[in-house]
């Protein structure tokens, strides 16, 4: 059975506080390499560089339930935006919500007049890679810092899409 869900824009304290809570399940369950994460910076921060205009936050509800996020910010490259923290609750898994947030976020990307949405990632974390690339990301150059050059990155470009 696959469950309809609901992408909400974060624009409230309350929100926010959700974001933060899905981030800190992120972070003890599945992030790789948690001690050497900006999550802990950006939790310390939100709404900070997660806000519009420059950033957004998408919380996805399976009716009240929430159920994942994800979010965007601006980069130090013009017209990038880089798509992070995209995070599904276990009990929401195999039923597409990953894809709907990242095509949600790209698209108010898009909107929010980004021409590029990248994203980086573990190079074993494949199934992240294998729903990049179905989304047609590519390989493209590191758009952060030096030490982050062990993460694979990807790019999307939304003027054709």
């Amino acid at each position: 059975m696959s469950l309809k869900f609901q992408l909400v824009p974060a624009s409230n304290p309350t929100h926010y506080d959700a974001f933060k809570n899905l981030l800190q399940e992120y972070a003890e369950r599945d992030l790789s390499d948690a001690c050497n994460s900006t999550i802990w910076r950006d939790m310390a921060q939100l709404p900070g560089r997660h806000a519009p205009p420059q950033g957004q936050v998408l919380l996805a509800y399976a009716g009240d339930e929430l159920a994942g996020c994800g979010a965007f910010v601006a980069t130090q490259t013009p017209g990038l935006a880089e798509v992070k923290r995209v995070y599904v609750r276990p009990a929401f898994r195999r039923q597409k919500l990953a894809q709907t947030l990242t095509v949600g976020l790209t698209e108010n990307a898009r909107l929010r007049g980004y021409t590029m949405a990248g994203i980086c990632t573990w190079p074993d974390n494949s199934s992240a890679l294998a729903l990049y690339r179905q989304l047609g990301f590519t390989p493209i150059a590191s758009f952060r810092e030096p030490e982050k050059a062990h993460l694979l990155f990807m790019g999307l470009n939304l003027v054709s899409h």
